[in-house]
């Protein structure tokens, strides 16, 4: 099964969802072959990226990009992006130039709902000797 990518720049104005955030490797795009080469240590040219798996497709992110998704997070010491959804916008410029911005997206909480008919009746007050 081929892995499907996505692009940051395919996700502004909508959603994702972290399934799972992977480690870095190494990357370089190769124009004469038109792929990307990858390694498991620094070579000259290559990039670190952090790979994550988001119901959007695989997403490859860079430091600033990762460290803006755990900022968005952080609360009390902790900050985990796994299983969380972020809304993304840019600055709406091109190239080097476009700066992305991710926000989290809050989950509603399910109250549960005492049904019991006991907790619903009005109290009587006059039997509590005050």
């Amino acid at each position: 099964m081929e892995k499907k990518y996505t692009k940051l720049s395919d996700l502004v104005d909508s959603t994702f969802t972290i399934k799972k955030a992977w480690g870095f490797t190494w990357k370089k795009w190769d124009a004469e072959s038109k792929r990307m080469l990858t390694s498991d240590r620094y070579e000259q040219g290559f990039r670190k990226v952090y790979s994550l798996e988001t119901d959007k497709g695989n997403l490859d992110v860079g430091s600033g990009q990762l460290s803006a998704l755990l900022e968005a997070v952080y609360r009390n010491g902790v900050a985990d992006i796994n299983n969380r959804s972020f809304a993304v916008k840019s600055n709406g410029k091109t190239g080097m130039d476009i700066r992305y911005y991710f926000n989290p997206v809050k989950t509603e909480t399910v109250q549960a709902k005492i049904e019991d008919d006991e907790y619903d009746k009005p109290v009587d007050l006059s039997g509590i000797p005050f």
